[in-house]
Protein backbone atom coordinates (compact mmCIF):
# COMPACT_ATOMS: atom_id res chain seq x y z
CA UNK A 1 0.00 0.00 0.00
CA UNK A 2 0.93 3.23 -0.76
CA UNK A 3 2.54 4.86 2.17
CA UNK A 4 1.52 8.49 3.24
CA UNK A 5 0.82 10.90 6.16
CA UNK A 6 -2.04 10.45 8.54
CA UNK A 7 -3.72 13.59 7.69
CA UNK A 8 -3.40 12.94 4.04
CA UNK A 9 -5.54 9.57 4.70
CA UNK A 10 -8.16 11.44 6.67
CA UNK A 11 -8.76 13.87 3.93
CA UNK A 12 -8.90 10.71 1.40
CA UNK A 13 -11.08 8.86 3.64
CA UNK A 14 -13.69 11.63 4.59
CA UNK A 15 -14.03 12.33 0.82
CA UNK A 16 -14.47 8.31 -0.09
CA UNK A 17 -17.04 7.93 2.18
CA UNK A 18 -18.99 10.93 1.28
CA UNK A 19 -19.33 9.39 -2.48
CA UNK A 20 -19.81 5.89 -0.71
CA UNK A 21 -23.16 7.53 1.28
CA UNK A 22 -24.29 9.15 -1.97
CA UNK A 23 -23.27 5.56 -4.04
CA UNK A 24 -25.52 3.92 -1.44
CA UNK A 25 -28.28 5.79 -2.07
CA UNK A 26 -28.36 4.92 -5.91
CA UNK A 27 -28.20 1.70 -4.82
CA UNK A 28 -31.27 1.30 -3.19
CA UNK A 29 -32.76 3.17 -6.34
CA UNK A 30 -31.64 1.12 -8.52
CA UNK A 31 -32.83 -2.11 -6.66
CA UNK A 32 -36.10 -0.58 -6.40
CA UNK A 33 -36.08 -0.46 -9.82
CA UNK A 34 -34.81 -4.09 -10.26
CA UNK A 35 -36.59 -5.96 -7.98
CA UNK A 36 -40.02 -4.35 -7.72
CA UNK A 37 -42.53 -3.38 -10.23
CA UNK A 38 -43.04 0.06 -11.90
CA UNK A 39 -46.10 0.75 -9.60
CA UNK A 40 -46.09 0.15 -5.85
CA UNK A 41 -43.61 -2.20 -3.69
CA UNK A 42 -45.24 -5.66 -5.72
CA UNK A 43 -41.97 -8.17 -5.75
CA UNK A 44 -40.98 -8.41 -10.06
CA UNK A 45 -41.82 -12.10 -11.17
CA UNK A 46 -38.33 -14.14 -11.45
CA UNK A 47 -38.46 -13.89 -15.43
CA UNK A 48 -39.15 -10.20 -15.30
CA UNK A 49 -36.37 -9.47 -13.37
CA UNK A 50 -33.20 -8.69 -15.21
CA UNK A 51 -30.04 -10.76 -13.73
CA UNK A 52 -27.62 -9.64 -15.40
CA UNK A 53 -27.81 -6.34 -14.23
CA UNK A 54 -28.81 -7.52 -10.43
CA UNK A 55 -25.86 -9.99 -9.88
CA UNK A 56 -23.34 -7.22 -11.86
CA UNK A 57 -24.76 -4.40 -9.27
CA UNK A 58 -24.84 -6.55 -5.86
CA UNK A 59 -21.64 -7.76 -6.64
CA UNK A 60 -20.05 -4.02 -7.78
CA UNK A 61 -21.60 -3.52 -3.98
CA UNK A 62 -20.38 -6.51 -2.32
CA UNK A 63 -16.80 -5.43 -3.38
CA UNK A 64 -17.11 -2.00 -2.66
CA UNK A 65 -18.18 -2.98 1.05
CA UNK A 66 -14.72 -4.58 1.86
CA UNK A 67 -12.85 -1.79 0.23
CA UNK A 68 -14.14 0.67 2.50
CA UNK A 69 -14.33 -1.37 5.11
CA UNK A 70 -10.59 -2.11 5.22
CA UNK A 71 -10.12 1.33 3.82
CA UNK A 72 -11.71 2.52 7.25
CA UNK A 73 -9.30 0.29 8.96
CA UNK A 74 -5.99 1.04 7.77
CA UNK A 75 -7.20 4.57 8.38
CA UNK A 76 -7.67 3.96 11.99
CA UNK A 77 -4.61 2.24 11.80
CA UNK A 78 -2.24 4.94 10.27
CA UNK A 79 -3.79 6.95 13.53
CA UNK A 80 -3.24 4.46 16.09
CA UNK A 81 -0.61 1.69 14.64
CA UNK A 82 -0.60 -1.61 15.72
CA UNK A 83 3.18 -2.83 16.10
CA UNK A 84 3.32 -5.56 12.86
CA UNK A 85 4.79 -8.93 13.02
CA UNK A 86 6.69 -10.76 10.30
CA UNK A 87 4.23 -13.79 10.81
CA UNK A 88 0.98 -11.94 10.28
CA UNK A 89 1.69 -9.28 7.78
CA UNK A 90 -2.31 -8.11 7.44
CA UNK A 91 -1.74 -4.56 5.90
CA UNK A 92 -0.18 -6.09 3.01
CA UNK A 93 -3.30 -9.25 2.64
CA UNK A 94 -5.09 -5.87 3.03
CA UNK A 95 -4.39 -4.33 0.05
CA UNK A 96 -4.12 -7.21 -1.73
CA UNK A 97 -8.16 -7.02 -1.42
CA UNK A 98 -8.19 -3.38 -1.43
CA UNK A 99 -6.93 -3.94 -5.22
CA UNK A 100 -8.66 -6.80 -6.03
CA UNK A 101 -11.72 -5.60 -5.33
CA UNK A 102 -11.09 -2.48 -7.36
CA UNK A 103 -9.71 -4.27 -10.45
CA UNK A 104 -12.46 -6.89 -9.96
CA UNK A 105 -15.36 -3.87 -10.02
CA UNK A 106 -14.07 -1.91 -12.77
CA UNK A 107 -14.33 -5.65 -14.72
CA UNK A 108 -17.81 -6.29 -14.00
CA UNK A 109 -18.58 -2.45 -14.94
CA UNK A 110 -16.70 -3.03 -18.48
CA UNK A 111 -17.86 -6.25 -19.05
CA UNK A 112 -21.60 -5.13 -18.85
CA UNK A 113 -20.40 -2.37 -21.60
CA UNK A 114 -19.48 -4.63 -23.43
CA UNK A 115 -23.05 -6.54 -23.56
CA UNK A 116 -24.74 -3.20 -24.19
CA UNK A 117 -22.62 -2.83 -27.53
CA UNK A 118 -23.32 -6.61 -28.56
CA UNK A 119 -26.93 -5.82 -27.81
CA UNK A 120 -27.31 -2.42 -29.46
CA UNK A 121 -25.45 -4.06 -33.02
CA UNK A 122 -27.49 -6.53 -32.78
CA UNK A 123 -25.64 -9.51 -31.06
CA UNK A 124 -22.79 -8.81 -33.84
CA UNK A 125 -19.44 -10.52 -32.80
CA UNK A 126 -17.27 -8.01 -34.83
CA UNK A 127 -17.56 -5.47 -33.21
CA UNK A 128 -16.56 -6.23 -29.51
CA UNK A 129 -13.62 -8.19 -31.10
CA UNK A 130 -11.52 -5.63 -29.94
CA UNK A 131 -13.01 -4.74 -26.22
CA UNK A 132 -12.89 -8.35 -25.72
CA UNK A 133 -9.31 -8.33 -26.03
CA UNK A 134 -9.13 -5.95 -24.20
CA UNK A 135 -10.73 -6.91 -21.13
CA UNK A 136 -9.06 -9.83 -20.91
CA UNK A 137 -5.71 -8.03 -20.95
CA UNK A 138 -6.90 -6.31 -18.02
CA UNK A 139 -7.90 -9.38 -16.15
CA UNK A 140 -4.64 -10.90 -16.91
CA UNK A 141 -2.66 -7.66 -15.62
CA UNK A 142 -5.10 -7.54 -12.42
CA UNK A 143 -4.39 -11.58 -11.82
CA UNK A 144 -0.49 -10.89 -12.38
CA UNK A 145 -1.38 -7.69 -9.92
CA UNK A 146 -3.01 -9.71 -6.80
CA UNK A 147 -0.10 -12.57 -7.26
CA UNK A 148 2.59 -10.02 -7.39
CA UNK A 149 1.09 -8.20 -3.96
CA UNK A 150 1.12 -11.66 -2.48
CA UNK A 151 4.84 -11.97 -3.38
CA UNK A 152 5.21 -8.63 -1.46
CA UNK A 153 3.83 -9.64 1.77
CA UNK A 154 7.30 -11.96 1.96
CA UNK A 155 5.87 -15.29 2.88
CA UNK A 156 6.91 -15.99 -0.36
CA UNK A 157 10.20 -14.74 -0.94
CA UNK A 158 12.07 -16.99 -3.20
CA UNK A 159 8.94 -16.90 -5.73
CA UNK A 160 8.82 -15.79 -9.21
CA UNK A 161 8.25 -12.12 -9.28
CA UNK A 162 7.29 -10.65 -12.94
CA UNK A 163 8.98 -7.09 -12.74
CA UNK A 164 11.78 -5.66 -11.02
CA UNK A 165 10.08 -5.19 -7.16
CA UNK A 166 11.27 -1.45 -6.60
CA UNK A 167 9.58 -0.40 -9.65
CA UNK A 168 5.99 0.12 -7.65
CA UNK A 169 2.28 -1.84 -8.36
CA UNK A 170 1.77 0.91 -11.03
CA UNK A 171 4.30 -1.18 -13.18
CA UNK A 172 0.63 -3.10 -13.95
CA UNK A 173 -1.92 -0.98 -12.25
CA UNK A 174 -0.94 1.77 -15.38
CA UNK A 175 -1.96 -0.74 -18.35
CA UNK A 176 -4.91 -2.34 -16.38
CA UNK A 177 -6.43 1.10 -16.48
CA UNK A 178 -5.10 2.48 -19.82
CA UNK A 179 -6.62 -0.83 -21.16
CA UNK A 180 -10.14 -0.10 -19.23
CA UNK A 181 -9.99 3.72 -20.30
CA UNK A 182 -9.19 2.55 -24.03
CA UNK A 183 -12.33 -0.11 -23.75
CA UNK A 184 -14.82 2.50 -22.39
CA UNK A 185 -13.58 4.84 -25.10
CA UNK A 186 -13.94 2.18 -28.04
CA UNK A 187 -17.49 0.91 -26.65
CA UNK A 188 -18.84 4.36 -25.72
CA UNK A 189 -18.48 5.55 -28.75
CA UNK A 190 -19.94 2.49 -30.94
CA UNK A 191 -22.78 2.89 -28.73
CA UNK A 192 -23.47 6.52 -29.20
CA UNK A 193 -22.24 5.95 -32.69
CA UNK A 194 -25.14 3.24 -33.66
CA UNK A 195 -27.86 4.78 -31.77
CA UNK A 196 -27.27 8.63 -33.53
CA UNK A 197 -27.20 6.93 -36.50
CA UNK A 198 -30.81 5.02 -35.25
CA UNK A 199 -31.75 8.67 -34.31
CA UNK A 200 -31.33 10.22 -38.16
CA UNK A 201 -33.03 7.32 -39.48
CA UNK A 202 -36.25 8.01 -37.42
CA UNK A 203 -35.78 11.51 -37.77
CA UNK A 204 -39.29 13.44 -37.36
CA UNK A 205 -40.64 10.66 -34.89
CA UNK A 206 -41.64 10.14 -31.64
CA UNK A 207 -38.67 7.93 -31.38
CA UNK A 208 -35.72 10.55 -31.75
CA UNK A 209 -36.54 12.10 -28.65
CA UNK A 210 -35.86 8.48 -27.10
CA UNK A 211 -32.79 8.17 -28.89
CA UNK A 212 -31.78 11.60 -28.26
CA UNK A 213 -32.56 10.92 -24.33
CA UNK A 214 -30.70 7.96 -24.39
CA UNK A 215 -27.38 9.21 -25.52
CA UNK A 216 -27.87 12.03 -22.53
CA UNK A 217 -27.29 9.57 -20.33
CA UNK A 218 -24.73 7.61 -21.87
CA UNK A 219 -22.98 10.21 -22.54
CA UNK A 220 -23.21 11.99 -18.88
CA UNK A 221 -22.96 8.52 -17.21
CA UNK A 222 -20.00 7.71 -19.16
CA UNK A 223 -18.12 10.74 -18.43
CA UNK A 224 -18.72 10.10 -14.58
CA UNK A 225 -16.81 6.73 -15.15
CA UNK A 226 -14.52 7.71 -17.66
CA UNK A 227 -13.25 10.63 -15.75
CA UNK A 228 -12.70 8.63 -12.48
CA UNK A 229 -11.33 5.46 -14.40
CA UNK A 230 -8.86 8.22 -16.39
CA UNK A 231 -7.35 9.63 -13.16
CA UNK A 232 -6.63 6.78 -11.74
CA UNK A 233 -4.52 6.14 -15.26
CA UNK A 234 -2.72 8.80 -15.31
CA UNK A 235 -2.32 9.20 -11.08
CA UNK A 236 0.15 6.20 -11.44
CA UNK A 237 2.74 8.92 -13.58
CA UNK A 238 2.74 10.93 -10.93
CA UNK A 239 4.79 11.27 -7.82
CA UNK A 240 2.39 12.06 -5.37
CA UNK A 241 1.45 9.02 -2.97
CA UNK A 242 -1.52 11.84 -1.82
CA UNK A 243 -2.87 11.97 -5.40
CA UNK A 244 -2.80 8.04 -5.86
CA UNK A 245 -4.21 7.52 -2.38
CA UNK A 246 -7.53 10.29 -3.12
CA UNK A 247 -8.27 8.60 -6.44
CA UNK A 248 -7.59 5.17 -5.39
CA UNK A 249 -10.21 5.58 -2.55
CA UNK A 250 -13.31 7.58 -4.85
CA UNK A 251 -12.60 5.38 -7.59
CA UNK A 252 -14.64 2.38 -6.92
CA UNK A 253 -17.92 4.41 -5.06
CA UNK A 254 -17.67 6.53 -8.76
CA UNK A 255 -17.62 3.71 -10.61
CA UNK A 256 -20.33 2.25 -8.77
CA UNK A 257 -22.56 5.53 -8.91
CA UNK A 258 -21.86 5.93 -12.65
CA UNK A 259 -23.33 2.33 -13.20
CA UNK A 260 -26.44 2.88 -11.36
CA UNK A 261 -27.20 6.27 -12.69
CA UNK A 262 -27.54 4.47 -16.22
CA UNK A 263 -29.92 1.88 -14.65
CA UNK A 264 -32.34 4.06 -12.97
CA UNK A 265 -32.32 7.20 -15.47
CA UNK A 266 -33.44 4.36 -18.39
CA UNK A 267 -35.85 2.68 -16.07
CA UNK A 268 -37.15 5.65 -14.88
CA UNK A 269 -37.47 7.35 -18.42
CA UNK A 270 -39.16 4.13 -19.15
CA UNK A 271 -42.08 4.24 -16.51
CA UNK A 272 -42.84 7.71 -17.51
CA UNK A 273 -43.36 6.69 -21.11
CA UNK A 274 -45.92 3.77 -20.37
CA UNK A 275 -47.63 6.62 -18.09
CA UNK A 276 -47.71 9.06 -20.96
CA UNK A 277 -49.06 6.26 -23.27
CA UNK A 278 -51.57 4.87 -20.69
CA UNK A 279 -52.60 8.64 -20.28
CA UNK A 280 -52.80 9.62 -23.99
CA UNK A 281 -54.93 5.92 -24.58
CA UNK A 282 -57.63 7.06 -21.65
CA UNK A 283 -57.88 10.69 -23.23
CA UNK A 284 -58.49 8.70 -26.65
CA UNK A 285 -61.27 6.95 -25.51
CA UNK A 286 -63.02 9.52 -24.06
CA UNK A 287 -62.74 11.62 -26.73
CA UNK A 288 -64.06 8.71 -29.02
CA UNK A 289 -66.80 8.12 -26.17
CA UNK A 290 -68.24 11.44 -26.88
CA UNK A 291 -71.15 11.38 -30.05
CA UNK A 292 -70.25 13.68 -32.99
CA UNK A 293 -71.34 17.11 -32.94
CA UNK A 294 -73.25 16.36 -36.22
CA UNK A 295 -75.21 13.08 -34.70
CA UNK A 296 -76.24 15.14 -31.32
CA UNK A 297 -77.97 17.93 -33.84
CA UNK A 298 -79.84 15.23 -35.83
CA UNK A 299 -81.17 13.41 -32.03
CA UNK A 300 -82.16 16.33 -30.68
CA UNK A 301 -83.93 17.33 -34.19
CA UNK A 302 -85.60 13.69 -34.16
CA UNK A 303 -87.06 14.31 -30.70
CA UNK A 304 -88.39 17.73 -31.35
CA UNK A 305 -89.82 16.44 -34.60
CA UNK A 306 -91.52 13.55 -32.80
CA UNK A 307 -92.79 15.86 -30.06
CA UNK A 308 -95.07 18.00 -32.35
CA UNK A 309 -96.40 15.06 -34.15
CA UNK A 310 -97.45 12.93 -31.00
CA UNK A 311 -100.97 12.48 -30.21
CA UNK A 312 -102.27 14.93 -27.20
CA UNK A 313 -103.45 13.02 -24.08
CA UNK A 314 -107.11 13.17 -23.01
CA UNK A 315 -107.82 13.14 -19.36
Amino acid sequence: MVKTTIENNLLAQFVEDILYGLYLATLLHCLRWLLYENEGWKLKKRVSIQWKMLISTMGIFIFSFINVILHLKATVNSIHPIPATTSTPKEEWEGVVICGTTNASALIADVILIYRCWIVYSRSRMVIIFPIILWFGGLVCAIIQAYWQIVQTQLFSTAWQPVAMKVGPGTLLAPFWGSTVTLNIYTTSMIIYRIWTAAHENAGTDSLREFKFIIRVIIESGALYLAIITAHFVVWFTPSAFAIVMVSNINLPIIGIAFNLILIRTSKRRVDELKKRSHDVESDMEFNAVPPVGSVKSTIEQSMYRSRTAPTATI
